[in-house]
């Protein structure tokens, strides 16, 4: 039986597909293949988005890369809120499971100024605790960032969670601590999913 719900935000919470990324900003802004800026930005993805690395650190990587240095106007490449701003169908969701009384969590690999960003327009309110990848030092699909979660669910067992993450390796890590998940490839089936689960179908 399922007792409690966590949600991936960007890709689950958003749209996710329908804008242009940081690689491909970064590239359109340096004059570069896309393939290569991806390749830097994922270079320091990891430590940036665990919190280890700050964002001066994280573009210091990418212009020892690049080999010269990035100015203000070129690293506008993070994410705006126009970009987070979560599906109204989604969040009416979250609201209804929460109304039928399970716990609803977040958990996302996300950058600190991203995160805040999104806490500040309210993209979290709705959600009972909130596990961050850049505050806890972990990012799925690492086992600590879902147990960061479990612990916020005191009495409810792994296999009691439903995970939902846009990201195949999001749920595989997930289901490796005994999560129950759904891979989200489209918004109006997971809804229907989760509105089964909680009698609301």
């Amino acid at each position: 039986m399922i007792k409690a719900f966590l949600f991936d935000y960007d890709g689950v919470m958003t749209a996710g597909v329908n804008y242009v990324g940081p690689s491909e900003k970064l590239a359109k802004n340096l004059g570069v293949a896309v393939e290569k800026a991806s390749e830097w930005i994922m270079s320091v993805w990891e430590p940036y988005s665990t919190g280890i690395a700050t964002e001066e650190e994280t573009w210091n990587g990418i212009e020892a890369q690049y080999g010269r240095p990035i100015g203000p106007d070129q690293r506008d490449i993070w994410y705006k809120w126009e970009e987070l701003t979560p599906l109204p169908e989604m969040v009416e969701l979250v609201k209804q499971v929460k109304a039928a009384g399970y716990k609803v969590g977040l958990v996302s690999n996300i950058f600190k100024e991203t995160a805040t960003i999104i806490r500040s327009n309210g993209g979290y309110d709705h959600f009972d605790f909130i596990v961050l990848s850049n505050e806890v030092g972990s990012r799925k699909p690492e086992a600590k960032i879902y147990e960061v979660a479990l612990a916020q669910l005191d009495g409810i067992a792994a296999n009691e969670i439903m995970f939902l993450d846009d990201r195949e390796r999001g749920t595989l890590g997930a289901e490796k601590v005994g999560m129950q998940t759904i891979h989200v490839t489209d918004h109006e089936m997971a809804i229907k999913e989760v509105k089964k689960l909680i009698g609301a179908a």
